[in-house]
């Protein structure tokens, strides 16, 4: 379970660039949901995920996982319980590392380091039964260089990857925002059997209101550093785009209704 106790987060604080982007912000993810996150620019949304991940300290208010208060741990000491997708495809992995070296740091994240040989067999076998299931065909280049594949590719591995040990909490910053509409479709059809056959404590941000709709058992827009809507269950099943579209707009009546639906529909 992750829970969020009054979390604040300014930058450039005291200067006239001042941005508060999470405002006093509770919030509480039980064992094994899927939330989608929704808002506009500026709704906190990635400085949520990053204040969680350890990117950011918070100003304010506490963080705990598991039961654990984690707000003052540095980033690679939550790795460990923490897996992670960014929108770049390119950041999840390392380009000049092949396949299987990529897997093999994954498969380690957390445990301590031994003077024992690379990549053992079991480990490759392992690997290998994994990537086959993604039906990519990696499983047969596992010495490739990462950098040799293409956009959806690496985010299929990434994702592979952020789950390959059981990870406490699963992020993804928009993760299928980078990529076409085909690949990101392969990619969420991915993220759906990973996070509901291993039944994953979830958070995922997305700007595609359909795709928020249609994965996941919760859905929260933020609006201003806060909580502003948080529909799970049978209320979420109900909802539509449009439904969405206007409480987006009761919050933001100044912004025009083509723009809006531009920038978070097809976002």
């Amino acid at each position: 379970m992750l829970r969020l106790e009054g979390l604040s987060k300014w930058f450039a604080k005291g200067t006239v660039n001042e941005v508060q982007a999470l405002d006093g912000l509770d919030l509480e993810v039980g064992t094994g949901e899927f939330v989608c996150v929704i808002g506009s620019n500026g709704a906190g949304k990635s400085t949520l995920l990053n204040c969680v991940a350890g990117t950011y300290p918070p100003d304010k208010g506490r963080i705990l996982l598991a039961g654990e208060d984690i707000g003052g741990r540095p980033e690679f000491k939550r790795a460990r319980l923490i897996g992670r997708v960014f929108q770049d495809p390119l950041l999840g992995t390392c380009a000049s590392m092949t396949i299987e070296e990529n897997m093999a740091l994954a498969n380690r994240r957390g445990k301590r380091r031994t003077l024992r040989p690379g990549i053992r067999d079991l480990e490759r076998e392992r690997f290998r039964e994994a990537l086959s299931k993604l039906g990519l065909g990696l499983e047969d280049r596992l010495k490739d260089k990462a950098g040799l594949l293409s956009g959806g590719q690496r985010q299929a591995l990434t994702l592979l990857m952020a789950t390959l040990v059981r990870p406490t909490i699963l992020l993804l910053d928009e993760h299928t925002a980078a990529l076409d509409p085909k690949t990101a479709g392969l990619i969420m059809d991915l993220t759906r059997d990973l996070v509901e056959g291993g039944k994953l404590t979830t958070i995922m941000i997305t700007h595609n209101m359909q795709q928020a709709l249609s994965f996941g058992g919760r859905l929260v827009m933020m609006h201003r550093g806060k909580v502003l809507l948080d529909y799970s269950g049978s209320e979420k099943e109900r909802l539509t785009v449009q439904d969405l579209l206007r409480h987006f707009h009761e919050a933001n009546p100044l912004i025009p209704d083509n723009g809006v639906t531009d920038r978070m529909v097809l976002g």
